[in-house]
């Protein structure tokens, strides 16, 4: 690994607030859109420094379900680039055996072209192994959660289930980072581009013991030295103790 650090001591999973598109679209570009272009080609970028480091799962946070209450122009461009980015993914993740998952808690808004385009994505990808790429579209940590509950008292009126079932570890197991063939880990690190110091209703639950790095520069900015210099942070300069 270029960052140096044993493979025992990396992080296996590594969450991120992609953050600061729009700013960095009018700033560099005069355009919003622009940005969104930016972001959405990062994205593979960053998979393929992941898996050189041999980072085993990555999370994107790409839509958020409080991202629909932007202008009705912007969400629509936003979809557009979603659509284009999932058939650009598929022509780079198979051959580069990146399995591609789409986690969305209101999948309902997307439109018909976006959710055919991600049931391609994963399908086309679901035997690949060399990195599992969670993108979290139309998804929000909070709505994951009561839907969780909601699940849970479904089975306890039906008798499927009993309180008593109810832990720690049964809740987690229902969250959308651990359906479908491959469950992932919880993330060791959540890096946020773009300067704000919040999780902004993200994997609230799975975040609990993450160590969490702020940048201030935008993703389009991102580049390997910063994920290298956080792998570097994480291994070296982080004691986690897990309240022990």
């Amino acid at each position: 690994c270029e960052s140096g650090v044993r493979e025992c001591d990396l992080p296996q999973h590594i969450a991120v607030i992609m953050d600061g598109n729009r700013r960095y679209g009018k700033a560099v570009h005069g355009s919003a859109t622009a940005g969104h272009e930016a972001g959405g080609r990062k994205v593979m970028e960053f998979a393929k420094w992941c898996i050189a480091e041999k980072i085993k799962v990555v999370t994107l946070f790409a839509f958020s379900t409080e991202n629909w209450k932007r202008d009705p122009s912007e969400v629509a461009a936003l979809m557009s680039i979603f659509v284009r980015h999932c058939k650009e993914m598929f022509e780079e993740a198979r051959p580069r055996n990146i399995c591609v998952r789409f986690l969305s808690t209101n999948p309902a808004p997307l439109p018909a072209e976006v959710r055919q385009g991600m049931a391609k994505l994963e399908e086309d990808t679901r035997d690949c192994t060399g990195l599992y790429m969670n993108v979290c579209l139309s998804y929000g940590s909070r709505d994951e959660m009561v839907q969780t509950c909601q699940q849970f008292a479904r089975d306890c009126v039906s008798g499927r289930v009993s309180p008593s079932d109810i832990t720690e570890k049964s809740f987690s197991q229902r969250l959308l980072t651990k359906s479908g063939m491959h469950q992932t880990p919880d993330p060791d690190v959540l890096i946020r581009t773009s300067g704000e110091v919040r999780i902004s209703n993200f994997l609230l639950w799975q975040l609990a013991y993450s160590e969490l790095f702020f940048l201030e520069k935008a993703w389009p900015d991102l580049n390997k030295n910063d994920l290298l210099q956080i792998i570097r942070s994480y291994a070296q300069g982080r004691d986690r103790r897990y309240g022990k």
